[in-house]
């Protein structure tokens, strides 16, 4: 296989954030088979933890600066005439952009660029439609990561250039991270995600409160976010601090998704969530709620996992029971949970983008 020239775009690297996870993994992916691979990032996201990546990296020191339209419009076409002369001066073969604040520029800047999208289409502003519609048809390639997400798009802006590539996992490395211990003993059910208003954490803790689950099991909750404080607020005033643990933002979650009975999802809306397949990946099932756009295209209802009301306390407390309860169904998906995400492998993922 000849050596490929490759850019993969994103603002920053940081964790945590699905997209750039699939960046960094990508990019490793690429680097490992003696690709060259280049990083170009433009955003410095304070002091928080980064994805590591071995290869090369240009930072261009284009950040975004608050100010109306024309502050907005000015950065945009600064990030464009910076992207193409980087472009114009190394002649990649492929170049690869993440998420909405790389495409706009990057769709502006070449016309080989290939562009994805992670954010639920539904949940854009009107100003994002106009971006998609004005910008995007230049692109070579747009990618969603969902199949709800391409027809979205085809269907409202008239993409005609959109493929659905699935979110990668290294399948083989979140194995060997998963050996690692944990700081606690007992059987748990675990959620992962930033604690913040989308992911209905405040809804997960009510519906575990209202199980049968909570008697026998603690709740695990794996992230760090703005409800932090609301949410051990309502722990305390349902009286079970001493069963839910929230673990904070941790590297390795995969160590407390091999060893949890389940995972929980309760999200009002997601884009691809990477969490469930991971979760998968180690033979741990899910609930989740039936939200737009990704979890009905992951769990398969009844061989890997449950699908529920998406918003509905008790459809969620109900969901927890049943997962919990009848272990023949747990562990009859437990063993099929693995296969289910064969095709997320990250060497399948890694091809379908070089065949983009």
């Amino acid at each position: 296989m000849s050596t490929k020239k490759i850019a993969i775009v994103i603002a920053d690297m940081a964790a945590p954030g699905g997209a750039e996870k699939v960046a960094a993994d990508l990019a490793e992916e690429f680097y490992s088979r003696n690709h060259d691979v280049t990083v170009i990032k433009f955003e410095e996201y304070g002091d928080i933890p980064r994805f590591s990546y071995p290869g090369r990296t240009i930072h261009l020191h284009l950040p975004s600066r608050a100010g109306g339209l024309p502050r907005q419009v000015f950065t945009l076409l600064k990030r464009a005439w910076y992207f193409r002369k980087v472009f114009q001066q190394e002649k990649f073969d492929h170049i690869f952009s993440f998420l909405e604040a790389s495409n706009v520029p990057c769709a502006l800047a070449s016309r080989d660029a290939v562009l994805s999208m992670h954010l639920d289409p539904d949940k854009m502003t009107r100003h994002e439609w106009r971006a998609v519609r004005w910008f995007y048809p230049r692109a070579k390639r747009v990618i969603t990561v969902s199949r709800q997400m391409k027809d979205l798009l085809v269907e409202r802006a008239h993409l005609g250039n959109v493929r659905c590539i699935y979110n990668p996992v290294n399948i083989r490395l979140i194995n060997e991270k998963a050996r690692e211990p944990i700081a606690f003993e007992g059987r748990f059910i675990l959620a992962v995600g930033r604690l913040e208003r989308q992911k209905r954490f405040d809804l997960l803790i009510e519906a575990y409160a209202r199980s049968q689950v909570q008697q026998e099991c603690k709740l695990v909750i794996v992230g760090k976010g703005s409800q932090r404080e609301l949410l051990e607020q309502q722990i305390a005033a349902l009286g079970i601090q001493e069963r839910v643990i929230l673990a904070g933002f941790e590297v390795n979650p995969y160590k407390y998704m091999a060893k949890a009975e389940f995972q929980v999802m309760s999200s009002d809306y997601e884009g691809y969530p990477l969490v469930l397949i991971e979760a998968l990946a180690l033979g741990c099932p899910i609930v989740s709620t039936d939200c737009p756009t990704g979890p009905r295209e992951i769990i398969r209802s009844g061989e890997n996992g449950l699908l529920v009301e998406r918003g509905q306390v008790d459809a969620l407390a109900a969901g927890i029971d049943e997962m919990f309860l009848n272990t023949a169904m747990r562990e009859k998906m437990r063993h099929q949970a693995k296969e289910s995400v064969n095709s997320n492998d990250i060497a399948a993922v890694a091809d379908a983008w070089l065949a983009v």
